[in-house]
């Protein structure tokens, strides 16, 4: 700091005190930036977007690592679903005042958009899609894929409709079902049934067989 700096702040440091001796406190004034138009808002996107690809920046730094490297043509792309929250989160400030409506099925609109958009934030962290729907409008639904498959007691596959299963690499239908079973089919949920202590089965020769015991020595 040259001479004239230090005489200069001492200066503004000896007016400041004074000011206040006297009661009077300097307020920083705030000036309100003008509002830009939806033009110059677009012209700032686009040089913003110019300055990220032109040092690199991808937009992907803050996602999970699994999402980093799927294809640009992912249908489930971070960037894609960045889209997807921004677009959604202004539906969510127009649909404010639904959020508290006595109307149920008002609030149940608010609910589902809220939830939507709480899932697709939480792909991005932690790498799992758990909402049914995909989409920028939740125009598209996930299928189900069954990875693990069951079975009832009798051998027959467990399966529910609408999911696609490996060992027969289709979605599970009413109409497969049919074909496959025929149209009054009920699967046996029930393990085999235990028979009565007077219709028990006896192949050693024990109480309650015809054989004579003395055979088996």
């Amino acid at each position: 700091m040259t001479k004239g700096q230090k005489a200069a702040e001492t200066r503004r440091k000896k007016q400041t005190a004074a000011m206040k001796e006297l009661g009077y406190e300097r307020k920083k004034i705030k000036r309100k930036r003008k509002p830009m138009t939806p033009e110059q808002k677009e012209a700032a996107i686009e040089r913003l977007a110019k300055a990220r690809a032109a040092r690199g920046a991808t937009g992907l730094k803050s996602v999970h690592h699994s999402l980093r490297d799927l294809p640009d043509d992912h249908w489930l792309h971070p960037l894609k679903v960045k889209e997807w929250i921004k677009d959604n989160e202004m539906k969510l400030k127009g649909m404010s005042s639904l959020k508290h409506s006595s109307n149920y099925k008002e609030r149940g609109e608010y609910n589902d958009l809220f939830n939507y958009v709480k899932n697709m934030k939480n792909y991005l962290s932690t790498g799992h899609w758990s909402d049914f729907r995909y989409g920028a409008n939740m125009e598209s639904r996930v299928q189900r894929v069954c990875v693990a498959m069951a079975y009832y007691p009798d051998g027959t596959p467990k399966r529910s409709f609408g999911v696609w299963y490996p060992d027969i690499a289709q979605v599970w239908s009413k109409e497969l079902e049919v074909i496959w079973y025929g149209e009054n089919y009920q699967p046996n949920r029930i393990g085999t049934k235990e028979l009565p202590d007077e219709e028990e089965l006896f192949e050693d020769g024990g109480i309650g067989s015809d054989e004579d015991g003395d055979e088996l020595y």
